[in-house]
């Protein structure tokens, strides 16, 4: 068993080489980190999975886009900062972040989730990881310099349309048609809950979005309500 556990260890801290370019200190902190809710381990009568360090790294990441912006746009003001931050930030984006690096095959599951909000949940995880086992400036390094500055376009992020719900209710206003959002469903996912939303165009179900908040499953539907739309005017 232990030599099981050593040989599952090595692999990862391998994956984490490939995809991060560095190898893990403490290889407990990114096995926790990639450990989903629904694969949680117990220990001493409590259950733990990456919640805990989502949480811390959700706060890492926060902190280092804040800086970063702060520095590249010296000119731009609270509210712009804030809402650049915020599009970097959001649940869309780090999911998107995620998948792009393919932090997705790395989390340890026992049932398929409903969304792919789990590679970003993840991503979190990890930078909290990241973060208690070798300080905030890796992390900071890792993040910009190494993630934004040759994996990922952040400016591609920072530029992105975000109010995908304003924009579909202008769409619609235009075009004269009948917009509703509605929760249809409501998903125990732990501790947490996840919202399903879906959008009707003159009473036609056009799509549907999932967020661990009302708000973002709205935005979600929004963006991929959208999306069908986009394709249909091709």
């Amino acid at each position: 068993m232990r030599l099981f556990r050593k040989k599952i260890a090595n692999e990862l801290s391998k994956s984490i080489k490939n995809i991060f370019g560095f190898r893990p200190g403490n290889i407990f902190l990114y096995e926790l980190a990639f450990m989903h809710k629904s694969a949680h381990a117990e220990r001493n009568g409590r259950e733990i999975s990456n919640e805990r360090l989502e949480y811390l790294g959700d706060a890492v990441i926060s902190v280092i886009v804040a800086d970063f912006l702060f520095k590249k746009f010296p000119f731009a003001d609270e509210g712009n900062l804030t809402e650049m931050r915020s599009r970097v930030v959001s649940r869309n984006s780090l999911n998107k972040i995620a998948e792009k690096l393919g932090v997705g095959r790395l989390v340890t599951m026992s049932s398929v989730p409903v969304s792919n909000a789990y590679t970003g949940n993840a991503l979190e995880a990890f930078f909290g990881a990241v973060y208690l086992d070798k300080g905030y400036s890796f992390a900071q390094n890792l993040l910009i310099n190494f993630i934004f500055g040759r994996r990922i376009d952040v400016d591609a992020f920072i530029n992105t349309e975000t109010n995908f719900k304003s924009k579909l209710i202008e769409f619609c206003q235009k075009e004269k048609s009948s917009l509703d959002f509605s929760i249809v469903e409501e998903i125990q996912a732990g501790r947490k809950k996840q919202y399903v939303c879906e959008a009707r165009i003159n009473g036609e179900a056009r799509s549907r979005g999932i967020d661990y908040s009302i708000k973002g499953a709205e935005q979600n539907a929004a963006e991929k309500a959208l999306e069908v739309l986009r394709n249909g005017a091709e």
